[in-house]
């Protein structure tokens, strides 16, 4: 049985259209779709989702860009499982390979803080492959 990270992890990973530890690549400004999952039960709280990517560096993690929302979670003394998801504009990124990411609910870092390295690339200038002649002839 996944415990309750490794399920986050996959369904961030899974949202961005890659398995853990796959890797997504991007063009510079597109929008990146974060999704989380997470259980829940307390009290009926307001509380922020951030979703960054940024590079760590030592251990510390230096954000480049990020998405929020708001998200209002009801009063419940079960255990309720929630899908959330922030947009990311990547316009801020610089053009360069293995970006990180991290999310969390910002007033419980300590408590859902997800993160994964290595795993968004994004190029700026546009990109040939296999750019050959292939015939010519009398027009």
């Amino acid at each position: 049985m996944q415990s309750l990270y490794e399920r986050q992890v996959g369904a961030i990973l899974g949202a961005l259209g890659v398995a853990p530890p796959g890797k997504l690549t991007i063009t510079q400004g597109e929008a990146v779709r974060m999704t989380v999952s997470f259980n829940y039960r307390g009290k009926a709280i307001n509380v922020t989702l951030r979703c960054s990517i940024g590079t760590r560096i030592a251990g510390i993690f230096y954000e480049s860009v990020y998405g929020t929302k708001s998200i209002t979670l009801p009063s419940t003394s079960d255990w309720i499982t929630r899908t959330e998801y922030a947009d990311i504009n990547t316009q801020g990124c610089s053009p360069s390979a293995n970006y990180d990411i991290e999310a969390k609910i910002s007033e419980y870092t300590s408590a859902t803080l997800v993160k994964f390295d290595n795993v968004i690339d994004v190029i700026g200038a546009p990109e040939f492959e296999s750019f050959r002649i292939t015939d010519y002839s009398k027009a």
